[in-house]
């Protein structure tokens, strides 16, 4: 139901990203590489002017002492100065060590400091100030760059503004033109590219060394699957410290010239969507979850004839959707239900989401629910889901349009090998391997052995080479009697339009027990279905709301073993926040949540004898 894909792009024959980045700029002159917003209207910067001012940053890199090898942070949304600082640094034979902008400054601290980069590019004071917050800790960092704003320097730290760095990096071109030209070129894909933090679920981050010849193979692999074309139009928005977002982003921006568009923000994305209209959309898990709750609110308060038509229609979909999941095909009354039903509804509804231009969707970097998925494709938009980890570019298995079977990741993506292990763990090997961890080559060899990388993940394969994910190794919850219980499966039968995070607890204990945090949209749509009061704290007390939410633990454990049921349950004041209980990529952190809400989880507990008996409400 979506747009058609343009002329599609094929492998590139470029070694490196700097081989790459410079065919696109002799290429395309003049054309916009990427747009971003001024007040209210999209302003461009052509390949020309992105090309020149990265050639400019880099000469003032090198001026500024940076040797070959070394490390450059960025601070930063996203935003051209976020790339053009990425090609700069690899233009000087450099390598990038990004920062998540959520990040507290001893957070931030931890990623200076182990990454000993001299120049740190920042995006506004606001971030200056945490990094001076731990200055005394970054022995190695002596200069920075700000992006937007102005800020006096020291003797020990040089602060240049953006404007004052390209100035200082055209006068020292001079000097530096002839050294700059030789580190371009002497770029292998061998050299590592950036660094990528790992998103520290059990601990520190560790460090990624994502090669050149790493991000080349992991394009060329997803290539066929999303349909590069120098036409697309890619919004970028979720965090570029991330290595899905540098994929999308600045790596398919290199390999396919196409236009790059910078959210503003990620409370405007939605609304931006609607302005670009992209032909290619990446999200994680929580930007469809939230996408489709804005449906259903906008459902819920349209006039009563207007609704009952927009779900008939949605059931229809659903109806197809199911049909092809059962490899079924489609009865020819069926098909003429969900031709009426996309003229008459389903395609309003892509084009209010800003979607129906978009020829590849996906969704990645943390698991996603099925009735989401089955929510979207009942549209019409095919939501294919990857998998993939940091260590390896995310690059895995995606399923493919037309043959997603839900609840699995789909299949190997070309160039890549997958086994699973006795103990079922999955393991995979190819060219998308990243080098290693750096500062720790311990870590190294206990991850990647004989080339193949140690996910950590639970999982099965079946005939035809679908994986499904089942649980993290480490997650894994033996309780006091002994009993292993994959606390994964539980809480991904829990999630549903109202329970947005469920974290399930029993490790050591003699019994399941279940944290849940409600999704506030969702709650709002309840409230409104149900005559309910609007009041949070309110709401997430309420009888009727307790008792859905009951509905669906009993429905879960229904289908669990009896040492996996949920015994008791309670529902959590409020939802976690990115940066404390879940990381920039909304991956749960267990250990942080076990400590937070160490009084709730024994108030679970605390009397033997209500094991039997759940527990209706919240702490």
């Amino acid at each position: 139901m979506s747009a058609g894909p343009a002329l599609r792009i094929g492998p590139v024959q470029e070694r490196t990203l700097v081989e790459l980045f410079k065919r696109q700029a002799g290429a395309r002159g003049g054309r916009p590489a990427m747009f971003h917003r001024i007040g209210d209207r999209w302003e461009s910067i052509a390949w020309n002017a992105y090309a020149e001012h990265a050639r400019e940053l880099a000469a003032f890199f090198i001026d500024a002492g940076l040797q070959e090898g070394q490390h450059v942070a960025i601070w930063s949304f996203n935003r051209p100065e976020f790339i053009i600082s990425s090609t700069a640094t690899m233009l000087a034979r450099a390598c990038t060590a990004p920062l998540y902008q959520t990040l507290s400054a001893p957070e931030a601290g931890y990623v200076l400091g182990h990454s000993d980069a001299p120049i740190a590019v920042v995006e506004n004071e606001h971030l200056l100030a945490k990094v001076l917050e731990v200055r005394d800790r970054l022995p190695a960092l002596r200069c920075v760059v700000l992006m937007q704003g102005s800020a006096p320097g020291d003797d020990a730290l040089a602060v240049a503004s953006w404007k004052d760095a390209l100035q200082r990096g055209r006068d020292a071109l001079g000097q530096v033109a002839a050294e700059l030209d030789r580190r371009s070129e002497a770029v292998q894909p061998c050299d590592v590219a950036t660094l990528v933090y790992t998103s520290g679920t059990t601990g520190p981050p560790k460090a990624v060394m994502a090669t050149h010849g790493n991000l080349i193979a992991a394009i060329n692999a997803l290539g066929p699957i999303v349909d590069l074309s120098a036409d697309d139009r890619v919004l970028s928005y979720l965090p570029l410290a991330h290595i899905l977002e540098r994929l999308n982003s600045e790596v398919r921006l290199y390999s396919a010239g196409n236009a790059l568009w910078f959210a503003a923000s990620i409370a405007e994305m939605p609304a931006e969507l609607r302005d670009v209209r992209p032909t290619c959309f990446v999200g994680v898990p929580r930007v469809w979850e939230k996408m489709a709750a804005t449906i259903e609110a906008a459902i819920d308060a349209m006039p009563p004839a207007r609704r009952r038509l927009v779900r008939w229609a949605i059931a229809v979909g659903e109806q197809a959707v199911d049909r092809r999941q059962q490899n079924e095909p489609a009865t020819w009354a069926l098909r003429l239900r969900r031709r009426v039903a996309d003229r008459l509804v389903l395609r309003r509804i892509r084009e209010q989401a800003g979607l129906d231009q978009a020829h590849t969707l996906i969704t990645g970097a943390a698991p996603i629910a099925v009735h989401v998925l089955r929510f979207f494709h009942a549209l019409g938009l095919e939501v294919l889901e990857g998998y993939g980890m940091s260590e390896n570019m995310t690059v895995t298995s995606v399923t493919r349009r037309g043959q997603a079977r839900l609840g699995t990741v789909g299949q190997a993506v070309a160039g890549v090998a997958i086994r699973i292990a006795d103990d079922g763990e999955i393991q995979m090997r190819g060219d998308v391997v990243c080098a290693g961890y750096y500062k720790d080559p311990a870590a190294t060899a206990e991850t990647v052995v004989d080339g193949w990388l140690h996910t950590g993940d639970i999982g099965t394969l079946d005939a035809d080479g679908y994986l499904r994910i089942t649980d993290r190794k480490k997650d894994l919850i033996i309780t006091a009697g002994g009993k292993n219980v994959s606390p994964s499966n539980i809480e991904d039968a829990l999630r549903s339009e109202l329970i947005a995070n469920p974290v399930v607890i029993g490790d050591g204990r003699p019994y399941i027990v279940a944290l849940l945090t409600l999704d506030p949209s969702a709650l709002e749509i309840f409230a409104s279905r149900h005559g309910l009061p609007t009041q949070a704290d309110e709401l997430r007390r309420h009888p009727t709301l307790l008792d859905a939410i009951k509905q669906r633990v009993d429905a879960v454990n229904s289908g669990l073993a009896n040492v996996e049921q949920v015994r008791r349950w309670t529902v959590l004041p409020g939802e976690f926040a990115i940066g404390v209980e879940l990381t920039p990529t909304y991956k749960v952190r267990r250990r942080v949540v076990a400590e937070r809400f160490a009084a709730e989880i024994e108030t679970l507990y605390a009397a033997r004898a209500a094991a039997v008996r759940p527990l209706r409400g919240g702490s």
